[in-house]
């Protein structure tokens, strides 16, 4: 055998002892998958976390578990909401979480004003106000108000809605709606039955919030069950989603933001570290569901509606290691970092927890295989701490990871000052783990809120109260387990579940007195009371209610008459008559009275087995109701678990086919544009072959024009050549005409006067050329052309004929 498959086969063997060694341990108590938040603050309001004497300022988004501390100053006033239910806390009010898991409600006003709106109890449920005088337990959805008087031993508790039951000292009280009654002590006979109160300002405000709740749009997409979800409607919107369903986005986050970065760690036990958003919307989406980044923006995914949410302290996975810690490292405590878990990712806790547990706080708040449920819990289960999933599709979003100094971290100080910036090795290259492996300091219990001198007085913190259910084990403060939660830095240590004891003597240190359930407890309301009010008229809204009963007494006897006149003897036998008479009259009025007592018993008896045998008709009528719930629930979830599969199946199918009927689109749409532009092309190429022609044609014109004016001026050129010879002729023949002739022996008489008559033609022609020089040419304005033809004709006019020889 190598040496590597001996390490191996010591590995299978150590997780096999440490599995038997889980399997063999007690079980611990898984942690509840309920918490409260203090979802509306107005005024001065403090805080005292549990197992602390230190009071805070309060922050709205810290989760409430049992043995945390609420004082409100004069005019002050807060909501916590727990499930579907509120708890209004009037001013100067001192109340304390008792207990507080997936069945009981339990809470402790030692003064002040109390309203409880009850939406919905599931089976089992139940809510419980411990007072000085009475716990006021609380069965079945409704409105409630509950008055303690700091000063008196008097308790008020008004029913608008619904009913509960009242426990005293051995006796009992239901109250029912349209009830108002005023209890003098844990006696319930000393009680007072009372009209209905008018409202004041504080059940206005109880009726504004119940309205603000109720009208939610959110209540849409998420269960009431889920704490905060009211303010998701200011703070973003709903939108649908291809992948994940109805996701909701938050508005205006700045730059850079992703979840779990604005806000900071606290320690609270039994989950451990645990986050704390600084957003006013920022509980619900810190607790419960998954975050998405989607369409380039970080959007909140809820669990199922029709479940009830499980609260997680923070659905992250932690990034560490060596390697990791040392790149990252500043010099104080190593680096811690995280990123937000996506959808159908499984959450691993840091804490023990059951596999129904495991499931359920996965199966709850996300759409998940149960297969890989199950192999992450097989690893889980066996204590080690490395998260074995393949893959986070958050890790690889740009700016999804957070990581801050260790100081930071453990001192609860704000994380976004304090940012590391983390390149993209440093982002894919640590170990994920489920837990944070950081021990805390009281700091971390504490949290970064300052301390406040708004606190109440010793008197009420130490104000006795009565309950009904036994509360939940007190914390123990953080300096006594300090050197414990040293030894396995960021785990919390495990819970045992031990059922608590029975009696008074446990709970002596937080003055709470449980009440053992008597064997035959008086009801009071029947018994009547003792205060002076029996018999009276009936308040308004109290009719219906008994009076006390009226005792019938024994009648006395007959004493019997004087005669007038009798003998003694007559006398004395009618008197002894009349005392066997009286004796016989006094036992029979004894008989009625035995037989009457005995009635009685029997119709009280009678009334409780018929009691009895209802509550059990009931009680078997809620477990088959909640057994058909269950199995309906269960059908629903799996179809919706196939309708849910079908439509990723079908949204797949329609994808594909969108994105085959976008590709054909486009490409139509582009053949059809390129058929556009072909036309356009040839009609720009017939528009150019048209003007090219045109053009020809033009020059062609122009060619044919030029060449007629170049033949227009050679034949003007020539026919000045022409007039320009004859003009030469011409004026060559003039001059011979004006040349002297030779003198010729002339005849007799003739002879003498023809040498006179030349000189005088010639000046008189040239005198004629000149003045057809000084008049306006007939030739001027044409064409060269017509001009030359013009002037030839014109020369041979003026020419005129020759002289004779």
């Amino acid at each position: 055998m190598t040496l590597s498959s001996r390490m191996r086969s010591l590995g299978l063997l150590t997780v096999a002892v440490l599995g038997a060694a889980l399997v063999a341990y007690p079980a611990a108590a898984d942690p509840s998958g309920r918490v409260a938040r203090l979802s509306n603050i107005q005024g001065n309001v403090s805080y005292s976390p549990a197992g602390e004497d230190d009071w805070l300022d309060v922050s709205r988004n810290r989760p409430l578990i049992a043995g945390d501390r609420i004082w409100t100053e004069r005019r002050a006033r807060a909501e916590i909401q727990v499930g579907s239910s509120a708890i209004r806390i009037g001013p100067e009010t001192s109340l304390e979480i008792l207990a507080l898991d997936d069945q009981l409600v339990q809470v402790e006003v030692t003064q002040g004003t109390v309203n409880l709106r009850v939406r919905r109890l599931y089976s089992g449920q139940e809510i419980e106000v411990a007072t000085p005088t009475l716990a006021f337990a609380i069965d079945r959805p409704g409105r409630y108000r509950i008055d303690v008087d700091p000063n008196d031993n008097e308790t008020t508790v008004v029913v608008w809605e619904g009913g509960g039951d009242a426990y005293g000292d051995g006796t009992q009280f239901p109250l029912q709606a349209g009830d108002t009654v005023k209890f003098y002590g844990t006696d319930l006979r000393d009680h007072e039955l009372l009209g209905m109160p008018r409202s004041d300002s504080f059940d206005r405000y109880c009726l504004d919030r119940d309205q603000r709740l109720s009208r939610s749009g959110s209540l849409r997409y998420v269960s009431d069950d889920l704490v905060g979800y009211s303010d998701l409607d200011e703070y973003g919107t709903w939108q649908a989603d291809r992948n994940y369903g109805n996701v909701w986005y938050p508005n205006n986050v700045g730059a850079g933001w992703a979840p779990y970065r604005d806000g900071y760690w606290t320690w609270q036990e039994p989950w451990g570290w645990t986050w704390v958003d600084d957003a006013p919307w920022g509980f619900a989406p810190s607790h419960y569901g998954r975050w998405a980044y989607t369409s380039n923006r970080w959007g909140w995914v809820p669990g199922p509606r029709n479940v009830r949410p499980m609260y997680a302290p923070a659905l992250v996975a932690f990034v560490g290691g060596n390697g990791w810690s040392v790149s990252l490292n500043f010099g104080g405590r190593s680096p811690v970092g995280w990123f937000p878990l996506g959808p159908r990712e499984v959450y691993v806790p840091s804490y023990p927890a059951s596999r129904d547990y495991f499931s359920r706080v996965n199966v709850n708040n996300t759409v998940i295989n149960n297969t890989t449920i199950t192999n992450v819990y097989n690893n889980y289960s066996s204590g080690n701490i490395n998260v074995n999933q393949p893959r986070y599709a958050n890790r690889a979003v740009p700016g999804a990871m957070t990581a801050v100094p260790g100081d930071v971290f453990v001192n609860s100080r704000p994380v976004r000052p304090a940012l590391i910036k983390i390149d993209n090795r440093a982002a894919t290259t640590g170990q994920v783990t489920r837990v944070a492996t950081v021990a805390p300091t009281k700091r971390s219990v504490l949290g970064p809120a300052a301390v406040t001198t708004v606190r109440p007085s010793p008197g009420a913190l130490d104000r006795r109260v009565v309950a009904r259910h036994a509360p939940a084990p007190e914390a123990a403060p953080f300096a006594a387990r300090e050197q414990q939660l040293r030894q396995n830095p960021g785990q919390a240590p495990q819970t045992r579940a031990i059922a608590p004891k029975q009696g008074q003597a446990e709970r002596e240190v937080q003055n709470v007195r449980v009440i053992a359930e008597p064997a035959r407890a008086v009801n009071a309301r029947e018994a009547g009371s003792r205060h002076g009010n029996s018999g009276r008229p009936e308040q308004p809204g109290q009719q219906g209610k008994r009076d006390a009963p009226v005792i019938e007494r024994t009648q006395e006897p007959p004493q019997p008459q004087q005669p007038d006149a009798a003998p003694i003897a007559e006398q004395a036998k009618r008197a002894d008559q009349a005392k066997r008479d009286a004796q016989a009259a006094e036992r029979q009025s004894a008989d009625q009275a035995k037989r009457a007592e005995q009635a009685t018993r029997e119709a009280q008896a009678a009334e409780r087995q018929s009691a009895a045998q209802a509550q059990s008709a009931e009680q078997a009528k809620r477990a088959d109701q909640a057994k058909r719930d269950t199995q309906a629930a269960e059908r629903q979830s799996a179809d919706q678990a196939k309708r849910a599969e079908q439509a990723k199946r079908d949204a797949q199918a329609a994808e594909r086919q969108s994105a085959a009927q976008a590709q054909s689109a486009e490409q139509a749409k582009r053949a059809d544009q390129a058929k556009r532009d072909a036309q356009a092309a040839e009609r720009q190429s017939a528009d150019q072959a048209k003007r090219a022609e045109q053009a020809t044609r033009e020059a062609q014109a122009a060619q044919q024009q030029s060449a007629d004016q170049a033949k227009r001026a050679e034949q003007a050129k020539r026919d000045a050549q022409a007039a320009e010879r004859q003009a030469a002729d011409q004026a060559k023949r003039t001059q011979q005409a004006a040349a002297p002739q030779p003198a010729v022996a002339p005849p007799a008489a003739a002879p003498q006067a023809a040498p006179a008559a030349a000189p005088d033609t010639a000046a008189t022609q040239q005198r004629g050329q000149g003045d057809q020089h000084k008049r306006k040419s007939p030739c001027e304005g044409l064409s060269p052309e017509d001009t030359a033809k013009c002037e030839l004709e014109q020369a041979a006019k003026d020419k005129g004929p020759g002289p004779k020889p």
